[in-house]
């Protein structure tokens, strides 16, 4: 059973869009510029954009993202505890599910996959559900990850451009896909390793379905400017500080700005109207960003259209600016015809198969 339109909630679509929006314009660096490790080639304007993209977008729509995912997982499981079903074995086959669709993602279109990370971590999460004190439980674990990436990024000192860069610019579909596994493995072994932030930002998920109703305007105020006061600063030195020394920090300034643009987004989204349509997007979270990587690996890498390198980074915010409008009128065209995502529907019958119709839940 899908869930009506009418039963979704329009702004944690459209905000869900949002982050689909900022995760691609941070991706961009790691598809197309081979200094994006670096943040910093000698090229000005470049340079511009990187800190553009470090100040305004990098470690904010991830967090934005994955606290969605936790209050998604909370939904789901009320939905189906209200049918009397259980939700941990549902969950966890559905988490199993992404888990492959990440897999799949990371070997063959982008190594910085989030699925399978997310999969992970979630069974990890599970645990949580319904257990008392999730906001100073998922606040330990967020400073923990902050903490750990922290004392790694001390420790491994200053990156360079990518070692890779040759490979990705010029390499053949089967030279980049073992580079793409290779990197895949690290990337996700690590991020479980030291994915008590993620974990930290679910269990914050959690709590905020527990209590989506009782954010007032002014509490809402109270955040932004919380977030403000302690992202302004922080993002600011985000973007003067060499990169080595940019994660201590990385993930304070991205929940400060995070709660900026939730906050603004939530207060003034009766007047937002020009942001309502990225709901479409919203409702479609696993078929676009995969998509997204689909485009841009094309677009980008040797055995494509070979533009890796050749795009400033200044352009990434606004190719995805334009890429996740024509994502929003594909969306819009495609639920209103099927009213659900393509890959979407693959991913729930396989989450409810075996259940009866009448029990399966909504919410994603």
């Amino acid at each position: 059973m899908v869930t009506p339109a009418q039963e979704r909630d329009a702004f944690l679509d459209a905000l869900r869009g949002l982050a689909l929006f900022g995760i691609l314009a941070v991706n961009l660096e790691a598809f197309a510029d081979p200094f994006y490790s670096a943040s910093r080639s000698g090229e000005p304007l470049d340079d511009l954009g990187r800190a553009i993209i470090t100040f305004f977008f990098s470690g904010k729509f991830y967090t934005i993202f994955a606290t969605l995912f936790g209050l998604g997982l909370a939904w789901q499981a009320a939905r189906l505890r209200a049918r009397g079903i259980d939700p941990k074995p549902v969950l966890r086959r559905r988490l199993g599910w992404l888990l492959g669709a990440g897999a799949f993602h990371g070997i063959f279109l982008f190594s910085g996959d989030i699925l399978g990370t997310y999969a992970l971590l979630g069974l990890f999460a599970l645990r949580y559900l319904e257990r008392p004190h999730l906001l100073p439980t998922g606040l330990a674990y967020y400073a923990l990850g902050i903490a750990l990436l922290a004392g790694l990024s001390f420790w491994a000192g200053p990156p360079g451009a990518s070692l890779d860069s040759a490979v990705y610019a010029g390499g053949s579909f089967a030279e980049v896909t073992r580079l793409r596994l290779l990197d895949w493995l690290w990337n996700t072994g690590w991020s479980v390793v030291l994915g008590f932030e993620i974990v930290g930002l679910m269990l914050l998920g959690f709590y905020l379905f527990e209590h989506r109703r009782q954010f007032s305007a002014s509490r809402l105020r109270r955040g932004v400017f919380l977030g403000l006061l302690v992202g302004l600063p922080v993002n600011a030195y985000n973007v003067w500080a060499e990169p080595h020394y940019l994660e201590p920090l990385r993930g304070l300034g991205g929940l400060a700005f995070a709660v900026v643009y939730a906050g603004l987004m939530r207060l003034y989204w009766g007047r937002l109207s020009w942001l309502h349509p990225l709901k479409y997007a919203g409702r479609m979270p696993l078929t676009n960003y995969l998509s997204q990587s689909l485009v841009m690996s094309t677009v980008f890498y040797g055995y494509g259209l070979g533009l890796y390198g050749q795009v400033s980074p200044l352009w990434f915010p606004l190719i995805a600016a334009g890429f996740v409008t024509l994502q929003v009128v594909f969306s819009r065209i495609w639920l209103g015809r099927f009213g659900q995502g393509p890959l979407e529907r693959v991913w729930r019958n396989y989450t409810y198969a075996g259940l009866k119709p009448d029990s399966q839940a909504g919410g994603g």
